[in-house]
């Protein structure tokens, strides 16, 4: 029998007291019930039995289903987003896939259209990853699915995909313009814009996450992508 004394709820969606443990617990009940039986048919008793927590304590972290369903879809882009931590810079010397000829490296060599070029491509790829992510994607396509019938949840359509994406393409294009290789004044709208295109082609192409994207197809969007954007921005 399980015995369960989390504080009283402050803020809401917030425990009075830190219970990261308990939280994502329950964050990861909650992904796996939600894709099992859709947002309607979920109960809190079995999100609750499956993180061997209180029926209550689901309530003290999150207040009701609708905001537990809400930071399930916010926690699933950020640990999709992980990939982007600051130690994988998108202009880092590991550059997937960006091909020969195209520049020896972003943060090395001479520079120019071509490094720009590569940057793009790397960063590309690691879109590509976070978006067509399988949990992700069958997590994107039950708020498709069940958004019509209830609009509460238009919030977890609101940003689309993780900010850090495009935060991190922000910083490369104002290194890049800083450095005379790019001509970028807004560096904000280009990288949604970039972030965009690729995310379209991949779910188009990914037919939303349920056909795996083979190595060649993941190459072509990004490389048309760079291309695009390093003919319309370079100096």
């Amino acid at each position: 029998m399980r015995t369960d004394s989390a504080p009283r709820r402050g803020a809401v969606g917030r425990p009075a007291g830190p219970q990261p443990a308990k939280r994502q617990a329950i964050l990861e009940a909650a992904v796996a019930v939600f894709l099992r039986e859709g947002y309607t048919r979920a109960s809190v008793d079995v999100i609750a039995d499956e993180a061997r927590v209180s029926k209550q304590t689901v309530y003290n972290h999150f207040g009701d289903k609708q905001r537990l369903f809400l930071a399930a879809v916010e926690g699933e882009r950020e640990r999709v987003a992980a990939d982007f931590t600051p130690d994988l810079e998108p202009d880092s010397d590991s550059q997937p896939n960006s091909g020969p000829g195209h520049g020896s490296g972003p943060g090395g060599g001479a520079g120019g259209a071509g490094d720009v070029r590569a940057a793009l491509v790397a960063f590309g790829h690691r879109v590509l990853r976070v978006l067509l992510d399988e949990r992700a994607s069958a997590l994107r396509r039950l708020v498709i699915s069940e958004v019509a019938r209830h609009p509460s949840l238009r919030p977890a359509c609101a940003d689309g995909e993780p900010q850090q994406l495009v935060s991190h393409l922000v910083a490369l294009l104002t290194r890049r313009t800083e450095r005379g290789e790019l001509d970028v004044d807004d560096p904000a709208t280009v990288a949604r814009q970039f972030v965009a295109l690729l995310v379209q082609q991949g779910l188009h192409q990914s037919m939303y996450g349920t056909r795996p994207l083979p190595g060649h197809e993941a190459a072509a969007i990004c490389e048309k992508a760079a291309d695009l954007f390093v003919r319309a921005y370079r100096r």
